[in-house]
């Protein structure tokens, strides 16, 4: 086993997540609240919330974490680890606490874990008294822990890219527009034995303004569909039909 990683042991005033990204400047005030808000909302941790709105993108958080809190940072893609690991840390705790073992010494009782947020010692001392050793992090992407769960303790061997959200998944069809301009290519001439086709009567070129109400309505038409999804998604969730987690994991499949 390597060294081991600094212990956390929280001074004075513990500095929140997002406390600590917007003084990396990898994060605005603005952009804290609303993803705190849309926590409230859904629950979850505050960091995967913030990736999945865009705010922050996951290399970026885990190396202010690092910089900020003086912590190595772990690539779990490359990293090979024996089977055994998963022996360090039961995978209801890794999974509910997105954390992931890397190695332990039953001697001095001391466990190495990645995770993606060590501001969360309530996690951590949770996982420090259920493997009854003395936590030492790092740092690691949460969709790099999520994977390495999957690989180790589920035996999962490949890993799936992440797909669009697709209607279709919920059971919902809507028709899709296709608003794309490209440019007119040039009339092909006529043959020479063809005559001139006479144009249809009444038929006219639709005006600027016909043009614009067309895509108006087309507009607003999208915008209602997409409030529906979203209505009939927070009606299910609500419900209990479905949980955030179980959507978000169907978004990924």
């Amino acid at each position: 086993m390597g060294p081991p990683f600094p212990a956390l042991s929280p001074p004075g005033r513990r500095r929140r997540l997002g406390e600590l990204l917007i003084d990396a400047g990898v994060l605005t005030e603005t952009r804290l609240q609303a993803a705190l808000a849309e926590q409230k909302r859904w629950g979850g941790r505050l960091g995967r919330t913030l990736v999945e709105m865009g705010f922050v993108e996951e290399s970026a958080m885990v190396n202010a974490l690092s910089m900020q809190l003086g912590l190595p940072v772990v690539d779990l893609d490359s990293l090979v680890l024996p089977a055994s690991i998963t022996q360090l840390l039961r995978v209801d705790l890794a999974e509910r606490y997105g954390i992931f073992p890397l190695a332990g010494d039953p001697k001095t009782r001391s466990l190495q874990v990645a995770t993606s947020d060590p501001t969360n010692f309530d996690a951590l001392k949770e996982v420090s008294l259920q493997a009854n050793s003395r936590v030492h992090a790092a740092v690691a992407t949460a969709s790099q822990i999520e994977r390495a769960i999957r690989r180790y303790y589920y035996g999962e061997r490949t890993i799936e890219p992440t797909r669009t959200a697709n209607p279709s998944t919920f059971g919902v069809f809507e028709p899709s527009f296709d608003l794309t301009v490209s440019e007119p290519s040039p009339p092909k001439p006529p043959p020479p034995s063809a005559k001139p086709m006479p144009p249809l009567p009444g038929a006219s070129a639709p005006r600027a303004d016909e043009v614009t109400s067309r895509l108006k309505a087309l507009e607003e038409a999208s915008s209602a569909q997409g409030s529906a999804l979203k209505a009939l998604i927070e009606l299910l969730v609500d419900s209990g039909l479905v949980s955030r987690d179980e959507y978000l994991r169907k978004l990924k499949r």
